[in-house]
């Protein structure tokens, strides 16, 4: 049992000034990270700015380029993840490696569009779009029955909810603990979790803010419906991309970093 004075000292945050110079190193020291997913954040919200509504719509539709890109880095950033848990024998890369690979196989229906399969009548009888996939199906999906949008409770097990919850726990609270609170820190060297850097990992949440701003203050309420989705799409083929660069800077230090600890703890 803990005593108050043992919490305190588990619970207490470091130093914010030395914090400051090490986020300072962290950028610096991946800034090509960190510029190779601005740049994609930036070209790829830029398409409502310089491109026409039809265009927009084609680019962000179903087995078009946004979507198509999305499984791309999910493959990508599954490679590099099941390589970096060769290298390191750490079951959380390969767990982040399924992760992926998962997520590939949802995004293009498991092939049923390229190959023409039928969807299996158990499944197409409980699946919203009548598909091969199981973000799809009615308890998974952002709409009821009555095909109308999910709010409260209903939405916790939303995939596009328990996707955006991941990615801002995973890129954003989890290196912030990590580095800040002592008692997170030891746990996760002890259990040998892998800490993304979050000069990374904050873009998801750049890329849902824009999102959000662009799909519920921006775009004109009487836009084509295929036009608003695009951004949707947009969102998540970021978030993938993020993820792959997160993938990449494990692969690429996984012999000077070591896993459960946070890169400002190290450089």
């Amino acid at each position: 049992m803990f005593n108050l004075k043992e919490i305190n000292i588990l619970t207490k945050p470091l130093c914010l000034k030395p914090s400051l110079n090490q986020y300072i190193k962290e950028i610096e020291y991946l800034k090509f990270y960190i510029l190779a997913v601005a740049l994609v954040v930036i070209l790829s919200y830029s398409v409502y700015i310089f491109f026409s509504v039809e265009t927009v719509s084609n680019l962000g539709a179903e087995d078009h380029f946004f979507e198509w890109l999305t499984p791309i880095f999910f493959w990508i950033a599954s490679t590099l993840f099941f390589l970096t848990y060769f290298r390191t024998k750490n079951p959380f890369f390969l767990i982040l490696a399924m992760v992926m690979f998962i997520g590939a196989g949802e995004e293009i229906s498991w092939g049923q569009r390229i190959f023409g399969f039928k969807t299996p009548e158990s499944i197409n009888k409980i699946n919203v779009q009548h598909e091969f996939t199981f973000h799809n199906i009615k308890i998974f999906h952002g709409v009821n029955s009555q095909g109308k949008p999910n709010y409260g409770v209903s939405r916790l097990l939303e995939i596009n909810f328990l996707f955006r919850l991941f990615t801002m726990l995973f890129g954003i609270v989890l290196p912030f603990c990590a580095y800040h609170f002592k008692f997170i820190s030891r746990l996760t060297m002890k259990i040998k979790v892998p800490i993304p850097p979050i000069s990374i990992g904050l873009f998801f949440f750049i890329s849902w803010a824009t999102y959000w701003v662009l799909h519920s203050a921006i775009l004109p309420g009487d836009s084509p419906q295929p036009y608003i989705n695009a951004a949707g799409e947009i969102y998540e083929c970021i978030a993938s991309f993020i993820l792959l660069m997160i993938s990449l800077y494990f692969y690429n230090n996984h012999k000077t970093v070591k896993i459960g600890k946070d890169i400002k703890q190290i450089i």
